[in-house]
């Protein structure tokens, strides 16, 4: 009679074969589903809504900018308290909120294209991706099995490039076949969509769903007060408070890409530029180029990797100015697509590392800081000049634009150098542990 339990090359056999890896539950697909439509919808929308507001709402450039940045600022902070709500009222609910408020604000663009409705439905656009954006993340985390939440990121990446991808070459055929205005209808077919996966399919993860109620009770944090005063106390830090209004330049330029280069495409270049499928250039480079650059990068430090992100980023927005082309468009796309690979990374290496010890997610929600500071000024900036120098009729320049945008960046870039000089030399030991 033979055991296996006693062969020595039986034992070594089960020994060296490998544990099956858990799977992703249900939940984790749902929720990324959300995501990908989601994307869907916004980017989709985003890239001609300067189009849409000039054009059917009838707003003057001044106006849209105004529009534009309040619209991008309200959307880059909400995530800050809305994301402290989700953790209370459970993340199932605030998706919820979030599609039914999503769905709402794009049908309000679709039928009711006047002025007031208009501004109002884009803050209800806003809001509700305050909801929706921690909740989508946080799922990531709670369902990723032991040991693959790197993996389930990579899939939660590629739904914002699918979306982003499929949204805009939409956005493109029906702005061409039907109208600028009607690009909102895929929007909200996506955000219904999303709602229903998220009122019937999607449930709240299991690790949090298999609590008692009073572990879940413990669990819901901080109240929001007291969310909020965290994030005080993290900005009385003067180091990370200059670092996020200065690295605000960064993303200001980001958003010209949205604010003014639909204008710059269709009154400039050609009325008929396919400008959604130009500013596919720039997920398509960053999809093959991210190991290659952050291989290079790796031997830089942050800051300095940082501070190069801004100068390429400045590089792209003058070559727009310099060959206004669509060649030219699409050379400034793939330019920009390596600032974004060399700044975004080492950028949040960097918040999370003015963190204290069990801060760090508080941290990182201010990480939408910059962002929202930088739309806010890239709108009331960019109308004012797209007024001045890329008129509708009448003679343009559009490279004395597109210059003062790179100087911007160089200014960033210039305020960082002396960031580092000033504020980044060590601090003096202290005997306290």
């Amino acid at each position: 009679m033979s055991d296996d339990t006693t062969n020595p090359k039986a034992g070594y056999r089960d020994n060296a074969r490998p544990p099956p890896l858990e799977k992703f539950p249900p939940t984790f697909y749902y929720a990324n589903a959300i995501e990908l439509f989601e994307r869907m919808a916004h980017y989709g929308f985003y890239i001609g809504l300067a189009l849409y507001l000039s054009t059917v709402v009838g707003m003057s450039d001044i106006e849209v900018g105004m529009t534009l940045g309040n619209f991008r600022f309200v959307g880059s902070l909400a995530p800050i308290p809305c994301g402290a709500i989700a953790d209370r009222i459970s993340f199932k609910r605030s998706l919820i909120i979030a599609f039914a408020g999503y769905a709402t604000a794009y049908a309000t663009i679709l039928f009711l294209p006047q002025k007031g409705f208009v501004i109002a439905a884009l803050m209800l656009a806003a809001i509700s991706g305050g909801f929706m954006k921690p909740v989508i993340t946080g799922t990531v985390v709670r369902t990723s099995p032991p040991g693959r939440q790197t993996e389930g990121f990579a899939v939660f990446y590629r739904m914002v490039n699918g979306g982003s991808v499929v949204g805009k070459t939409i956005a493109y055929f029906v702005r061409w076949l039907v109208g600028i205005r009607f690009v909102a209808t895929t929007s909200v077919v996506a955000s219904l969509a999303s709602l229903g996966i998220a009122a019937f399919l999607y449930e709240e993860p299991t690790d949090t769903a298999a609590k008692t109620d009073a572990d879940a009770n413990k669990d819901k944090g901080p109240a929001f007060g007291a969310v909020l005063r965290g994030y005080w106390d993290a900005l009385k830090n003067p180091r990370f408070t200059a670092f996020l209004l200065i690295f605000a330049g960064y993303y200001f330029m980001i958003e010209q890409f949205y604010m003014t280069f639909p204008q710059y495409m269709t009154r400039h270049i050609d009325k008929d530029a396919p400008l959604e499928i130009i500013t596919l250039i720039n997920p398509a480079t960053i999809a093959l180029g991210q190991g290659v650059v952050t291989g290079v990068m790796k031997r830089f430090s942050p800051v300095t990797t940082m501070i190069l992100g801004v100068l390429i980023g400045s590089l792209s927005m003058l070559t727009m100015g310099l060959w206004p082309t669509i060649a030219g468009a699409c050379l400034s796309g793939a330019i920009f697509a390596v600032a974004e690979m060399t700044f975004s990374p080492r950028f949040y290496d960097f918040i999370g590392s003015f963190a204290p010890k069990g801060k760090a997610g508080m941290y990182m929600g201010l990480a939408f800081v910059p962002s929202a500071i930088g739309a806010w000024i890239g709108g009331q900036v960019s109308g004012p000049l797209i007024k001045e120098y890329l008129p509708k009729e009448g003679p343009r320049n559009p490279l004395l634009i597109w210059s003062i945008y790179a100087g911007l960046g160089l200014v960033c870039a210039a305020g960082m150098l002396v960031y580092r000089q000033i504020t980044l030399r060590p601090l003096p030991t202290t005997s306290k542990d």
